[in-house]
Order: C-alpha cells, then structure tokens, then sequence
C-alpha cells in the first residue's frame, strides 16, 4: 500500500497538474463553451428554449392527443404576445405588421424577393427583422408551431420513413426498429432536438479531452524511471520486479481520479443549464427522427454518455502506461504519445460520442445494434492484455 501511495504521488507532479489546469481552460474556452453558452438555444432561440422547457413541464415527457389540443390555446396567447411587441414598434406599424401572420407573410415576401435580385439584402429590413426576432416571441411561436405540425404528421412522416428504409436497403432490424419507434408512445416524446445536438457536441469535446489529460498526466510515468536509472535497482531482487504492476494500478487508479474531475468540472455548467429538467423525456423526440436502437430515457442515456468516457479514459490510460514502459526518454514517449492522442481521442473518441447506440451507416455498410459497446470493450481489453503482458515480461526478462 506504501508503494502505491508513493507511485501515485509521482503521477500527481505539481508542474504536469498545472500544465493540465491552463491546458484544461484553454481548451475548454476553445471548444465546449460554445456548446454551454449555446445549450438548448442554437437554431430556436432563447424563447424556443423556453417553449420547449414549459412544454416540458406542464405535460410531461411525452404530448397526449387530449393535451395535444390545448396547444392550439396556447399558440394563440403567443400570438397575442406578439401582436402587443409588434404594437410597440413604429416601424413595424409603418410596414402594416400588425400580428404574427402579416409578419410571416411580408418576411416570406421579402426573402423571396431578395433571392430573384441576387440576393441583395434590404439593411433597414434586415434590422428591423432581427429586432422583432430577437425582442419578442417569435421564436417559442415558431417552435410550438413546427412542434404542432410534426406531432400531427409523425404517423405520416413515421410510414415515409420506414419505406425510405427499405429502398435505402437497411437491414431488418433497422427496419423493424423504425417501426417500433413510428408507434404513437414513442413518436410523442418531447425530447428537443437541441438539448440532444448540444449534449452530443459536449460529450464529444469532453471525450477528446479526458483522453488527452490522462494521456499528460500519466506520459512521463514509466520514462522517468528509465532516466534515473531505477529499474536496474528494482530488477535486482524479486520483490523490485513486483514494482510495475503497482505502477500501473497506480497510473490507472490516477487516471480514474483524473476523469472523475473532468466530468464533475464539465457536469456543472451542463446541470447549471438545467439539462436533467429532461432527464425523463424518451428518446428520440417528436422533432427528430426515428433512429435510436435502445428505450432510453434522456437521463439513462447521460448515465451511459458517462460510462463511454470513462470506459476511454481507462483504455487511453493503460495504452499511455504500455508505451512509457517502453520509452527510453521524454521524446521517445512524446512520439508515442502524438499518435494515441490522436488515434484513441481524435478518431475513435469522437467517433464513439458521435450520436452513440443510433442508426450508424458508414460508407455503405450498417452498423449492428450494439457496435459502440463492441468497440470500447475491444479497446480496453487489448488495452489491459498489453499492461498484463508488458509485467509478465518484466518478471521473466533478464537484468542484464
């Protein structure tokens, strides 16, 4: 247990932990701040967001046909909103938009007509579009609208889809999948297509970074020892050779606690956005398609995000330890290193979290339910084979 302590107060070096804490806040302002300033309003706004959170929470996860009539009320009351925004704006009055339909009618007017003249943008329309846009409802009216719309042709789109399926020659379980998912409890869900995108793009960055701070952290493990030469005092009796499997408990148990705090560290800003309000909202939802192989709810689905990452961060882990021990000095690991970053968190990390257990079609081939959880068993089982075969060697291997 001492020798445990002191291998792990070795990995937990001072100067790697602050290289991984400016790194750490680069990189998450280069990427998933993004995702987080943006959660839930890319593409429907802020007052879509808000549609969709009370959608939410006043009928549950799922759109009944009695509570779907209720909608009709509510869009309604919106438009009165709308109506009194438009009231305040002179301009608008001065264009005769008095209410969310001659507004709708003279935008689509407008666009059309810029298109047939190349394009060519009026400014001052273009001005006054945003601050309506932006300083009133409009976003939750088009939200409910499009909400409405397709919860009244899923059963239609669901039968389209099914036959687009077929002709695109998806296997049978594809096939019948989509059939199970165009069936009314399912197509009903309230999940927002934005909460999804946004999670998804969260995921993926926090993927790619939990490996590559545990591919830092746990480089110069292994390589230090070869450059003060400790291995031929631990080579010289039995008990020393029993050093490297301590080591690489130690570097596995550290990467573990290292992840941990990556995904406490993002889980807050993400919860801070009130992504669990959604925690029980089936996927998929109403707003996308029929593509998911597995009866999740949203929060499940989180749980499952979660174990991928760690599950990766593990995996990076003990390829990161294999190639220390097999590193003579800093640039020989640093080389090593480039290539497992890139290939474990680049390639197949971002690969794993991108839309994880749904329909995946590469090239021409479909991919089998399950193929995610196939893949991250593979990497970290032949990760664990070579840590094992790498302290086998150690015992049977001559000092000199």
């Amino acid at each position: 247990m001492n020798l445990l302590k002191w291998e792990m107060r070795k990995i937990w070096n001072p100067v790697i932990l602050a290289a991984l804490l400016v790194l750490g806040l680069m990189y998450y302002w280069m990427f998933p701040l993004f995702d987080i300033q943006t959660f839930g309003y890319n593409g429907i706004g802020e007052d879509g967001y808000r549609a969709a959170w009370e959608l939410v929470e006043w009928y549950g996860p799922t759109l009944e046909p009695e509570e779907r009539t209720e909608l009709d009320g509510w869009l309604e009351e919106e438009k009165e909103q709308f109506q009194a925004v438009l009231a305040r704006i002179p301009e608008a009055a001065a264009l005769n938009l008095t209410d969310y339909d001659s507004f709708d009618a003279f935008m689509q007017s407008y666009y059309e007509e810029a298109l047939a003249q190349d394009s060519q943008a009026d400014m001052e329309l273009e001005r006054l579009s945003h601050r309506i846009y932006n300083g009133s409802n409009w976003y939750g009216i088009e939200y409910l609208t499009d909400i409405m719309r397709l919860y009244d042709e899923s059963a239609e789109q669901g039968a389209l889809l099914v036959e687009s399926r077929i002709e695109d020659g998806a296997p049978q379980a594809v096939i019948e999948r989509t059939r199970q998912l165009n069936q009314p409890e399912n197509a009903w869900g309230l999940m927002p297509e934005t909460v999804r995108q946004n999670t998804r793009d969260y995921t993926m960055d926090l993927g790619v970074w939990s490996v590559l701070s545990v591919v830092i952290l746990l480089s110069p493990t292994l390589v230090r020892d070869s450059l003060h030469r400790t291995k031929a005092m631990q080579w010289s009796s039995r008990r020393g050779r029993a050093t490297l499997p301590v080591q690489m408990w130690a570097g596995l148990i550290s990467a573990l606690i290292l992840t941990l705090v990556n995904l406490t560290a993002y889980a807050i800003p993400f919860l801070r956005k009130g992504a669990l309000h959604f925690a029980q909202c089936r996927l998929p939802g109403i707003d996308f398609g029929f593509d998911f192989w597995f009866d999740w709810t949203y929060g499940e689905y989180l749980v499952v995000l979660v174990g991928l990452i760690l599950a990766l961060s593990l995996g990076a882990a003990g390829m990161t330890l294999f190639l220390s021990q097999y590193s003579g000095n800093y640039i020989a690991m640093l080389l090593k290193a480039l290539p497992l970053f890139v290939g474990a968190g680049s390639l197949f990390g971002s690969w794993l979290l991108d839309w994880p257990f749904y329909f995946r079609k590469s090239v021409s081939l479909w991919l089998p339910k399950g193929t995610e959880l196939a893949a991250i068993l593979i990497f970290v089982t032949v990760s664990a084979v070579l840590c094992i075969a790498a302290c086998r060697k150690t015992k049977r291997k001559e000092l000199l």
